[in-house]
């Protein structure tokens, strides 16, 4: 059980599972990465953060996919090519 002071507001849980679907439908992932994703939004964080803390080079936070990927020592890169 949470303490009153540590629950997220429903909206926003709200809001953090909607960004949760977009980035399964949109991001490549495998199912390891998907599980601890799942986990980490429905215990109530945002998927925009990450436990670790990680930043990119304009200090910004990075999103937990890209955070966990850099903490299990990979980072999955994908390239799109456009066929004329």
């Amino acid at each position: 059980m949470l303490f009153r002071k540590e629950m997220r507001d429903p909206v926003d849980h709200a809001v953090d599972l909607v960004t949760l679907h977009e980035m399964e439908e949109i991001l490549p992932m495998t199912a390891d990465e998907r599980k601890n994703l799942r986990t980490w939004v429905y215990t109530g964080h945002d998927p925009e953060k990450n436990p670790w803390h990680y930043m990119d080079r304009d200090a910004w936070e990075l999103n937990f996919l890209e955070a966990y990927r850099r903490y299990h020592g990979y980072q999955l890169k994908y390239r799109f090519v456009t066929v004329d």
